[in-house]
């Protein structure tokens, strides 16, 4: 996971939130402002799952749709918030899909878990995650709190981010950064852009300067 800066919400979503619709009304009554709202996610997201970093941009072929952070169903209030709504990969087991059939009500258990797990709004993802070089990913090496380890470690189960499909993907990505690796950075990031995973990228980049 990496850190993600939200932008202004787009109006749509005040409007849809005091006309009382429900999401379901919101895609039927302005699919402009829902597909508005997904190319801003996209774009604040540098084209890539919120969650599993996967591409999400021209040419992926991930279904994509924006994913409640917090289940609307559990929190109702936080339905047209946008610090609650990510773009994210769907219909795949991990991520969004596999979050939200892990976390269920009541509220107070809800609660629960979110409290222990990481949101993409959090500061300094980069710092609690490690990539193990067969593309696994775990608490970072330097966390001493056993608390953030806890929450890394749920974190990455929560979401399934050690899918054998994603560690493969990790892995390829892994693989592509060391066959260029006598390029410089940016070069790199250039080259790698459409890939997706770029937090592994930048990953990659530090470990050769350690």
């Amino acid at each position: 996971m990496k850190t993600i800066n939200k932008t202004e919400a787009n109006d749509c979503l005040q409007n849809a939130d005091n006309n009382a619709w429900s999401w379901d009304d919101f895609h039927k009554n302005n699919q402009t402002g829902y597909n508005a709202c997904r190319e801003q996610g996209l774009l604040e997201q540098r084209n890539e799952c919120a969650y599993t970093g996967l591409w999400l941009g021209e040419g992926t072929k991930q279904s994509i749709h924006i994913d409640h952070f917090r289940k609307k169903s559990l929190y109702p209030e936080l339905t047209f918030d946008w610090n609650n709504l990510f773009v994210a990969a769907k219909d795949i087991d991990c991520g969004a899909d596999y979050k939200d059939t892990h976390i269920s009500g009541p509220r107070t258990v809800a609660d629960n878990v979110y409290r222990n797990i990481f949101s993409p709004l959090d500061a300094n993802l980069s710092q609690y995650f490690w990539y193990r070089q067969d593309g696994a990913i775990v608490p970072h090496q330097s966390i001493t709190d056993e608390s953030i380890r806890s929450k890394v470690k749920k974190t990455i189960e929560i979401f399934n981010l050690n899918s054998s499909d994603l560690k493969s993907r990790r892995l390829g990505i892994m693989q592509s950064v060391k066959g260029i690796i006598d390029q410089d950075d940016e070069t790199i990031r250039d080259w790698m852009q459409n890939a997706g995973f770029s937090f592994v990228v930048d990953f990659e980049l530090q470990r050769r300067k350690d």
